[in-house]
């Protein structure tokens, strides 16, 4: 397992961060936040949500390209570009997260794009690699 390792650390540990951010939003849940039978959520906490939500399944497909990575039909520099891009993707739960620490700023820098590109690179390179495959 030449470039999977990194993917299936950072995978797991995601998936712990997560999971403990999850645990973390529902023990400060404000069960009285009703409001007209509808839970009001602030903007605050939507993006700390969404951080948790977008780290999960960025996770998951870390654990996925770390172990498919090395059986694909790539090149040696487009599988260390794909293991890279799919770690770099976490950079968009972590930006949203900041953005929900941050009170939700409006003038918040959008820098969880990296994430989405790095999601984008990585999930095409999957799928290129896997066609290649005979």
């Amino acid at each position: 397992m030449r470039y999977g390792r990194v993917n299936i650390i950072a995978g797991a540990v995601g998936l712990v961060l997560c999971a403990l951010g999850g645990m973390a939003l529902g023990f400060t849940f404000d069960r009285f936040a009703v409001q007209d039978g509808n839970h009001v959520l602030s903007l605050t906490r939507f993006y700390l949500r969404e951080g948790h939500s977008h780290g999960m399944p960025i996770s998951i497909l870390n654990l996925v390209i770390g172990l498919l990575v090395d059986k694909l039909a790539l090149s040696d520099r487009l599988k260390q570009a794909c293991s890279w891009m799919a770690v770099a993707a976490f950079v968009l739960p972590v930006g949203l997260a900041a953005k929900g620490a941050s009170g939700a700023a409006a003038d918040f820098p959008p820098f969880g794009l990296i994430g989405v590109l790095g999601l984008l690179g990585a999930a095409s390179l999957l799928v290129l690699g896997a066609r290649r495959m005979k």
